[in-house]
């Protein structure tokens, strides 16, 4: 559906003329920026299993990284479930905790994406906010504002009010919250977390660089520049948030809307996004599949501790 709103209206013969025109070798330095966004992915991971008495190679977490791609392409946030079940059969790792390790990176990358949408507005606050008012996004924000407080208000009075219920309700489910704790507060015990910050920036700086390099791909892209593709990573961010299949649809109308503050014509913008989308998609389907071939062919656990 969202594909279909993204889509509705251009001239899809062009576009399809256009990304048929598109450079090879740009699209592939930008598939292997991606691609080495995934393996930071997963050597920060591996940073907040090793405080669980785990250490599982960097190659069985990449694995599960990208195997957890593939789930999402097939059920929103399922890969977030699906990569633990993965180093749980490689590796023996427990569930829960890694559950709660996911849970902290993803908290990670909500921060850095927090960072990057601040430092988006900073350089282009007018583009923004002419996106943000063409759209009506002020003019709700007071409205919003409002409602959203009142919520949190109501919240957290019920919390309050049931929380002798909650914690009855819970208790048969103790040892699965603590082990699930266990996990979330790993960053804690981590010993160099510096390192962690590090490959933080190397997997969003990896992403950067990927949409940046996939501008040369197409003729109608090559003259944007740095900023702009800040711009276009902060709204493809904004759009895989959305809880669909692999951001599909969402990702395509964020960046090409985003991209019309540029100049840019819609279609051409849906054109890049097309490009650099399915590009990553094809990336995710092919090694995707492979981790999944080569840990599904694996015969036993290796012990718990």
């Amino acid at each position: 559906m969202l594909l279909y709103w993204a889509f509705k209206g251009q001239d899809l013969t062009k576009m399809a003329q256009s990304v048929k025109e598109s450079n090879p070798y740009w699209i592939l330095a930008s598939v292997l920026a991606c691609l080495l966004a995934h393996v930071f992915r997963a050597l920060r991971w591996n940073m907040l299993i090793k405080p669980l008495g785990y250490a599982p190679s960097v190659k069985n977490s990449f694995y599960a990284v990208m195997i957890g791609y593939l789930a999402n392409l097939a059920v929103p946030r399922m890969g977030e479930v699906s990569r633990c079940g993965v180093l749980k059969k490689s590796d023996g790792i427990p569930v829960t905790p890694l559950i709660g390790t996911v849970f902290t990176e993803r908290l990670s990358d909500l921060a850095m994406l927090l960072s990057i949408s601040a430092l988006t507005l900073l350089l282009e606050f007018e583009r923004i906010a002419t996106f943000m008012y063409q759209y009506g996004w002020l003019r709700v924000k007071p409205m919003l504002s409002g409602t959203l407080f009142l919520g949190l208000v109501f919240f957290l009075g019920m919390l309050y009010f049931l929380k002798p219920l909650l914690k009855k309700w819970l208790k048969p489910l103790e040892n699965t919250l603590n082990s699930f704790k266990i996990g979330v507060l790993s960053f804690k015990k981590m010993p160099n977390k510096l390192a962690y910050l590090g490959y933080s920036l190397g997997v969003w700086g990896c992403y950067f660089l990927s949409t940046y390099l996939a501008f040369f791909a197409l003729a109608s892209t090559t003259h944007l520049g740095p900023i702009a593709a800040l711009a276009a990573l902060f709204f493809g961010s904004l759009g895989m948030i959305v809880p669909v299949q692999g951001g599909i649809g969402a990702f395509h109308w964020m960046v090409a809307e985003g991209l019309t503050l540029y100049a840019l014509p819609k279609a051409e913008g849906l054109g890049f996004a097309t490009l650099i989308h399915s590009s990553q998609i094809l990336v995710i389907l092919l090694i995707g599949g492979i981790s999944l071939v080569l840990i599904a062919t694996r015969r036993s656990l290796k012990p718990e501790h």
